[in-house]
């Protein structure tokens, strides 16, 4: 376990936000493993799932960690729709896909802790060498990121014009991609985020959200601060060095390996959940980073 106190005394513990299934379980008690032995106690951890699949997390549960209901972080008018695991219901009958449903869960972080620092973590992330705040804060900032020139096609341009609709900005490309595993947010523009939401749209920013076509919540988020706050004004510094390194397909495994900076090295790795790579073998990789890492 990782107990080394923050760099600086005036920093504020992280709340670390997690949206998980039944499906992702057994990755998602390899991230806990992780975030145990290499992420200070005083950051709290809150895992937020269907309340179907509370009994099985409940285990997962400690002094550093809290398991939540999506159901009591969302509007009671919000229903999961019985016998079909993926989609849910609003009040206007309005049908909303589980992975929309993940987004409307992460903008409600707010409503987790009263950290101002929000990171967000996958339940295919393994933490893989200690926690260094110093990368997600510099002085009285926090680590917005932002990779110029990048997601400006495909879904993710879409992502952009949906983030313009509800922002009340212009259809265009941004400029830049905000999107990463370890995405961290401030709570306080959260929170001025959905207010914005329901000024624009004349609705509650729970409904407006859902029933866009496609959305990121990163998108959303990054759009938001950059054009609307302004990244000096919402108390972030923009980065676009990746703090996760990442596999996508799982053919390419050696790639994986070859690439990753030894010398600077990425606080945690991400293996896709849904590469059909089996957990033996998510385990050999990261073993074998951590000895790669340990002999650097």
């Amino acid at each position: 376990m990782n107990n080394t106190a923050p760099n600086n005394e005036t920093e504020q513990p992280m709340a670390l936000v997690t949206c998980s299934y039944r499906p992702d379980f057994s990755r998602c008690e390899v991230l806990c493993a992780s975030v145990d032995q290499y992420v200070d106690r005083e950051h709290h951890h809150t895992i937020v799932v269907p309340e179907r699949d509370l009994p099985l997390f409940r285990p997962l549960q400690s002094h550093r960690r809290t398991i939540v209901a999506v159901q009591d972080i969302l509007p009671a008018n919000f229903f999961q729709l019985p016998g079909l695991k993926k989609w849910w219901l609003d009040s206007g009958l309005w049908p909303v896909r589980g992975w929309m449903m993940q987004q409307l869960t992460k903008l409600s972080a707010d409503m987790l802790s009263d950290s101002e620092d929000i990171l967000f973590l996958d339940s295919d992330i393994e933490f893989i060498r200690p926690f260094d705040r110093s990368r997600f804060n510099r002085d009285d900032t926090l680590r917005l990121h932002r990779k110029p020139g990048e997601g400006k096609d495909g879904v993710h341009l879409k992502w952009h014009h949906s983030a313009a609709e509800l922002l009340g900005l212009t259809h265009r490309y941004f400029g830049s991609d905000y999107v990463a595993p370890l995405t961290t947010w401030r709570r306080s523009n959260l929170v001025a985020l959905k207010a914005h939401i329901e000024a624009q749209t004349g609705k509650p920013w729970q409904t407006a959200v859902g029933r866009q076509l496609t959305i990121s919540e990163y998108m959303l988020y990054g759009v938001f601060t950059e054009y609307v706050l302004g990244i000096d004004n919402g108390g972030h510094f923009a980065c676009a060095e990746d703090l996760c390194h990442c596999l996508w397909f799982g053919e390419d495994t050696e790639q994986f390996l070859s690439e990753l900076d030894y010398r600077r090295a990425p606080q945690a790795v991400l293996v896709q959940s849904n590469i059909g790579l089996e957990q033996h073998r998510v385990d050999a990789l990261v073993r074998q980073i951590r000895s790669q890492l340990a002999a650097a």
